[in-house]
This record gives C-alpha cells, sequence and structure tokens, in this order.
C-alpha cells in the first residue's frame, strides 16, 4: 500500500474550516495552507479534485474539496489508515512506557534473593489484611516491594500465614 498523504490525518479539521468559511471557491493559496502543500502539490490536488484556471488564478469550488473529503473519509482506505495510524500510536506509547520503566534501576543487594517473609527489611510490615510500607522515594518504594516478592517467592506459605493471620484460607475447588 503507498503512503498515504500527510493531510489525510487532518481531513476533519481541514472539512471543518471548509465548512465554516462562507466562500464559493477557494484559490491555491488557501489550499497550500489548509493542506500544508507547496505550489505543486496543492495545483496536483485542486486538478484531482475538480479545480479549474479562473484567468490567471486557480480556484475550485468550496463545496467540492468538501465533497472530495468527504468522500476519502467515507472511503474503506482512510479508515484502514487511520486504524494503522491509531496502532502505531499505541505501539510507540508502549514502547516510549517500557523504555522509561527499563530506564529506572532498583539497587538491590545479593542477600535480597534469600529473602524470608519473618526477617522484612525496616520500614515494611505485613499483618493479617494489611500491608504497609514507609518509603523515602519511588526507588525506595520498588526496592522494598522488589525485596518483599523476592521474601514471598521464597516462601509462600509462611507469607500466606502473616497475611491471614495464622489460619490458612479455604481452597475454593475449581
Amino acid at each position: 500500500m503507498a503512503a498515504k498523504p500527510r493531510w489525510w490525518q487532518h481531513i476533519p479539521e481541514i472539512r471543518q474550516v471548509l465548512a465554516d468559511v462562507n466562500l464559493p471557491v477557494i484559490d491555491r493559496a488557501a489550499v497550500e495552507r489548509l493542506f500544508g502543500l507547496r505550489r505543486r502539490q496543492a495545483i496536483e490536488l485542486m486538478n484531482r479534485f475538480g479545480g479549474y484556471q479562473a484567468g490567471r488564478t486557480f480556484v475550485i469550488s468550496r463545496e467540492q474539496v468538501i465533497a472530495a473529503l468527504d468522500a476519502i473519509a467515507d472511503g474503506g482506505e482512510f479508515r484502514l489508515e487511520l486504524g494503522r495510524r491509531e496502532r502505531l500510536a499505541t505501539s510507540l506509547e508502549k514502547i516510549q512506557r517500557t523504555r522509561q520503566a527499563e530506564a529506572v534501576r532498583i539497587p538491590v543487594l545479593p542477600e535480597v534473593f534469600g529473602s524470608r517473609i519473618e526477617a522484612l527489611e525496616p520500614g515494611v510490615q505485613l499483618r493479617p489484611g494489611k500491608l504497609e510500607i514507609e518509603f523515602a522515594g519511588p526507588e525506595d518504594l520498588l526496592r522494598k516491594l522488589f525485596s518483599l516478592a523476592q521474601a514471598v517467592s521464597n516462601d509462600y506459605t509462611a507469607f500466606e500465614r502473616m497475611a491471614v493471620g495464622g489460619a490458612r484460607r479455604e481452597q475454593i475447588p475449581a
């Protein structure tokens, strides 16, 4: 599929501007500004949409431009392009969030990997139905959460006992 013109993503805005103006025709310079095109591109677009020469000026009916934009917007190719752009934007946002998260480094000591629930770090308190963590900043909180996760991983039974107050919760049959 060939690349679509940059102005395709602005069709709704361009159409709105054209609907708001009370002019029967628009000239090449207006098309350049509206669509973000250079002179030659504007003339080619106006030709494609049905523009004509009036003296030394190339013009096109405002209604013709609106009709041409509506035809493009109603087409399947336009919807596909909008969907592609939305998916691309979503992917780029996800990559940016992932990069930001990957940039965060959580400094931990090797002992953390052997953490136990009975010996949680200072500032981390686990009681039945309640977890309380005191922290000095986002990285400190992440470090303490990582340490807690390691302790849970190392001894889930002790974690469950502390979290529910000694009595194991009933297992619900599947």
